[in-house]
């Protein structure tokens, strides 16, 4: 007998609620392992909206443009120039 099977036969004898409990054990294991070497960066749009929600940062205008990024990537910034004090 498979950990499955066990898993489920012992889950079948528990009430509706703590079925219920289990089965957000095992999604919150799910969650866990597809994390492990994760710096719990943001996956989705709902997650990076969630990330600034906490911070208070309004992001409901802001459109990405490939093209501008790409372009601010092949196009290094200047370099500002310091003027002597002497």
């Amino acid at each position: 007998m498979q950990y499955a099977d066990i898993i489920a036969r012992e889950a079948d004898s528990l009430s509706l609620a703590k079925q219920a409990e289990v089965l957000d054990f095992i999604e919150f294991l799910k969650a866990k392992q597809s994390h492990v070497g994760d710096t719990l960066t943001p996956r989705t749009t709902e997650e990076i909206e969630a990330f600034f929600r906490g911070i208070k940062v309004d992001t409901s205008g802001y459109k990405f443009n490939r093209d501008e990024a790409n372009a601010r990537l092949h196009h290094p910034c200047k370099k500002s120039t310091q003027r002597s004090l002497t």
